[in-house]
């Protein structure tokens, strides 16, 4: 086998070689039939003194019926001309060489590297001249009717093969253009996807910071008034102003590892002044999925988690349950899990549809959101196809607790009532 492949790779090495040099690979075929043209000539093997015989201009002329060929690829129409009148030429005057082969390149060469009214004016003034030889041929004799026939299918198909060359090269390369351009929008779009989504995160984030700065500067507000008359109350305000902030750098130094490189979000969009959903409202989103056959397992708090955890873990399960829908085709079965055990919040959604089989409907940039989600809050995001068929999507998100309450859901509520 080892022998097979050498001997492989040693014939190919040739081949590859005049792919990649083609003006030195014409140069190649042109000597080549010069030399079998002129040789053949000069030996006048004609024993019956059909042809003339050899002399230096009779030489010339078999050398300019196929030496042309050399430009077939720069100049096909010029070249084929030159080799079919030279060829003609030396018909008429009953000058032997190596016979019509010149002209089948020549023909083959103006089908496979030339196009239009050139093209087309060229082929009637070949067609009319070799018509004329093959008349005048069959009217004295030379030629019967079946070698007519065959020439003209060979040179007929001679063309028609160059022709066809030409247009699948054209299509491979119009193929291999359409692509790349799918490639480059496919690349554009994706990137655009990103910063769509990077800067909604921005945005909703910037909630949450925003809303973590209004709660410290009441907190210190408060604290600067009841400092002398309620010192407890001014404890209890800088220890909530603490937990605020702590927070706040938390949300900050998630976002800023996705958000460092500019994002061109639209500015006009408009601003988003209802409340953001969160993972305590997850029974409205699983009601909301009242078209899929889900099932669902909720471990753990969920109430003790960071704005920007909840808000994430919502969004990413809503975007899921979307994909389900969008992608998995028929399902029976759609399992939701949700833990919060411990420092980490895990959401899996699995469902029993069609999984990689699954048809391609869209660009698919849901995927992308998740993982750029869960990246800014320092959690992952896991996609594929599960044994046994169906898709499944494991989501797992730091469980940052909530900064400590006063006396109630709003931290400084009571501070608040305390300052006035």
């Amino acid at each position: 086998m080892a022998v097979i492949s050498e001997t492989s790779a040693a014939i190919g090495r040739p081949i590859g070689w005049l792919r990649t040099h083609e003006r030195a690979a014409d140069a190649l075929l042109a000597i080549l039939l010069t030399m079998v043209s002129a040789t053949l000539h000069l030996l006048d093997l004609d024993t019956n003194d059909k042809f003339r015989s050899p002399t230096w201009w009779t030489t010339l002329l078999i050398i300019a019926s196929v030496l042309p060929v050399v430009w077939r690829r720069v100049a096909p129409i010029p070249s084929g001309l030159f080799v079919v009148g030279a060829q003609v030429a030396a018909a008429f005057l009953d000058i032997d060489g190596t016979g019509f082969l010149g002209v089948v390149i020549a023909l083959y060469a103006i089908g496979a590297y030339s196009a239009g009214q050139r093209r087309t004016n060229a082929l009637w003034m070949i067609s009319v001249s070799l018509a004329l030889l093959f008349i005048t041929g069959v009217a004295v004799g030379v030629l019967d009717v079946g070698s007519f026939v065959s020439s003209t299918v060979i040179l007929v198909t001679a063309f028609v093969l160059g022709d066809n060359l030409q247009r699948r090269r054209e299509r491979a390369d119009s193929l291999i253009e359409r692509a790349e351009r799918a490639e480059r929008e496919h690349s554009l779009i994706a990137q655009q996807q990103v910063n769509a989504e990077r800067t909604r995160i921005a945005r909703e984030l910037h909630d949450v910071v925003a809303h973590s700065v209004s709660v410290m500067v009441i907190q210190a507000a408060a604290a600067r008034r009841n400092l002398t008359t309620s010192p407890d109350v001014a404890t209890l305000a800088l220890d909530n102003i603490e937990a605020t902030g702590r927070q706040a750098m938390d949300e900050l130094r998630g976002i800023l590892g996705v958000l460092r490189t500019d994002s061109s979000g639209s500015a006009d969009a408009p601003d988003r002044r209802a409340p953001q959903p969160t993972m305590a409202e997850i029974a409205t989103l699983i009601e909301s999925a009242a078209d899929l056959p889900l099932t669902h397992s909720i471990t753990g708090n969920l109430d003790d988690l960071s704005a920007a955890v909840t808000l994430t873990g919502y969004r990413m399960l809503q975007e899921a349950l979307t994909n389900v829908r969008r992608h998995a085709g028929p399902v029976t079965d759609v399992q939701l899990t949700i833990e919060h055990a411990g420092s980490h919040l895990a959401i899996a959604i699995a469902d029993d549809g069609r999984g990689a089989a699954a048809d391609n409907l869209g660009p698919g940039y849901g995927i992308v959101g998740m993982h750029e989600r869960a990246m800014a809050v320092g959690g992952s995001v896991t996609a594929g196809p599960r044994p046994g068929g169906g898709w499944r999507v494991q989501i797992t998100l730091p469980a940052t607790p909530r900064a400590p309450a006063g006396t109630g859901r709003t931290p400084y509520s009571g501070i608040v009532q305390a300052s006035q």
